[in-house]
């Protein structure tokens, strides 16, 4: 559906230029979702030539030359914060990767990631003079945007649910925060709130196309790197949509181009196996998913990434695995619920299933002999539980994952 463009007044010459990832074509900053001439997924391209960590307790402020944000007054520096990043020698020791690191992400306000999405969204949001947005999640991309549209009183915004995910959504109503529950999937709750936006000539926030969340979500791992005293052989997150691994990729891509790294890590991305479309497609060796590979009702433990519909996002996952030599595996439940207790109890890591897939992962990569015990491995613990999951059916809970 089309988008309303924004274009800023950025005084010349911009920070960054919007380039699509698939043909090249490039723009001026302006909030777009998608490329005009091929559909596909844009990134802010910025100029590094002077681009430095600065001195910071906030993430947001420590890498502003990473981020397309043209000043510091557009930010919210309290809406994320830095999480610590560290090794997991008896939770290493026990998987048999001895130089294993994890980033947790739970530490974050809501419990998860999002936070660091929530607060580079409404900086870009403000840098065009967007007021107003709408949206839709499974449940931590809202709540996370949603407290921190509660913070800045010239915001508004409207979110769109599916039944199943109502519990999963932690947010304070008022009269300019609204959640709608839509009778239908996480898919059709996102059609629903897209029609809306369009009847009400509001901003469609995106999701996954939105760049500006791939870039907030990229700081974790500008973090993770610099906190290490070893550049990552392999990094693993779980994936729904897969913004977490466009994000690093083009993490990675910056800090290579800074001298900050000197080589690119394998990517492996994982899925529950109860919806597991992306890690099917990758074993059958597919370069796209079908009608047929849509899961209607998908069901599990890890809430966050039951994404039954991966045709979008798909080939540009396929495309990273592809060429970090990395892949995307699926892995069962009661993997995930030995590998939740082995955080817990190893590590003192109380986190959430859809976190605990890495591990359980790493395990069979491991036992497998496709990562090796002389490889640095880093680990994206991705958030915690924020409700009570009683079974793998759609019961609430909170994963945070992208």
């Amino acid at each position: 559906m089309p988008v309303a463009n924004h274009q800023a007044k950025i005084k010349a010459p911009p920070k960054y230029r919007l380039a699509c990832v698939g043909c090249g074509w490039e723009s001026d900053p302006e909030f777009r979702l998608r490329c005009p001439r091929c559909s596909g997924a844009l990134d802010p391209r910025l100029n590094l030539e002077n681009a430095a960590k600065r001195d910071s307790d906030q993430p947001e402020l420590t890498y502003l030359d990473f981020l397309p944000v043209e000043s510091r007054h557009f930010l919210d520096a309290d809406v994320s914060v830095r999480t610590p990043c560290r090794p997991a020698p008896h939770l290493g020791a026990a998987i048999g990767l001895p130089r294993l690191w994890v980033k947790d992400e739970s530490q974050q306000p809501t419990g998860t990631t999002k936070d660091r999405l929530a607060s580079v969204v409404l900086a870009v949001f403000r840098q065009f003079g967007i007021k107003e947005f709408v949206a839709s999640s499974t449940g931590n991309s809202s709540t996370a945007l949603a407290r921190a549209v509660q913070r800045d009183r010239s915001m508004r915004a409207h979110f769109f649910c599916g039944r199943d995910f109502t519990g999963d959504h932690d947010i304070e109503t008022s009269d300019r925060v609204s959640l709608t529950v839509v009778d239908g999937s996480y898919a059709q709750a996102t059609q629903v709130a897209q029609e809306f936006a369009a009847q009400h000539g509001l901003v469609w926030e995106g999701g996954f196309f939105n760049w500006a969340r791939r870039e907030g979500l990229k700081l974790t791992y500008l973090e993770a790197f610099d906190a290490m005293d070893a550049e990552p052989d392999v990094v693993v997150q779980a994936i729904s949509s897969g913004m977490g691994m466009m994000a690093v990729r083009k993490g990675v891509a910056e800090y290579l181009a800074c001298g900050r790294l000197t080589s690119s890590p394998r990517f492996l991305m994982v899925q529950q196996d109860t919806c597991a479309p992306m890690a099917e497609a990758w074993r059958e060796g597919r370069a796209e998913l079908t009608e047929d590979d849509v899961v209607q009702h998908p069901t599990g433990l890890a809430r966050a990434i039951l994404l039954g519909d991966g045709r979008a996002t798909y080939p540009y996952m396929r495309d990273i695995a592809a060429a970090s030599g990395g892949g995307i595996v699926s892995v069962s439940q009661d993997e995930l619920v030995q590998a939740r207790t082995m955080l817990r109890e190893l590590e003192a890591l109380d986190v959430c299933h859809s976190s605990a897939a890495t591990i359980a992962a790493l395990r069979n990569e491991a036992a497998a002999q496709r990562i090796t015990p002389d490889q640095v491995v880093l680990v994206n613990l991705t958030g915690r539980e924020r409700f009570t999951v009683a079974g793998a059916g759609p019961a609430p809970a909170g994963d945070a994952v992208s």
